[in-house]
């Protein structure tokens, strides 16, 4: 009868471990999200710069929630561009080009924080564009608001 009762002790506390560990192994963030995809991919090989063209984007993820305080909601939102107030570290998120689908501008614009004139938000590049230079720009910054703030020369 002891032996039973040990041995679904130590199966319980070494489920509890493990479920522990694999628990604070999901809340992890990313410390650099290189911004790739297919859609931007298509898009630099069009440009005037195709033949030299820049780096890809490096985002300091980590660095934007932990040291600035950015909450994910900031950057992340639902369909209706309402950010995801209970989106925690380390939850799954869909890519950008999931939702922000178009190469070319289309029918959805509106007027946005960094241009004169209106961008087409479903556009993946004026969607990230939007995103980063908007906050930077709403935050007073210089930096990050420039082309080549984030897009070196390979």
């Amino acid at each position: 009868m002891n032996k039973k009762i040990f041995t679904l002790l130590l199966a319980a506390g070494i489920a509890v471990v493990f479920t522990a560990s694999g628990i604070q192994a999901g809340n992890t963030v990313d410390d650099v999200i290189t911004m790739k995809s297919k859609i931007l991919d298509a898009t630099r090989k069009k440009s005037p710069d195709a033949e030299k063209p820049c780096k890809l984007v490096e985002f300091t993820h980590k660095k934007h929630h932990e040291e600035y305080k950015i909450s994910c909601g900031d950057c992340h939102h639902d369909k209706e561009g309402k950010p995801l107030a209970d989106l925690k570290a380390g939850d799954n998120v869909q890519k950008c080009e999931e939702c922000h689908t178009n190469v070319k501008a289309g029918d959805k614009t509106f007027q946005g924080k960094y241009k004169a004139k209106p961008v087409d938000i479903m556009q993946l590049e004026s969607a990230i564009h939007e995103n980063c230079i908007g906050c930077h720009k709403e935050k007073g910054l210089t930096v990050g608001t420039k082309c080549g703030d984030c897009h070196t020369k390979m």
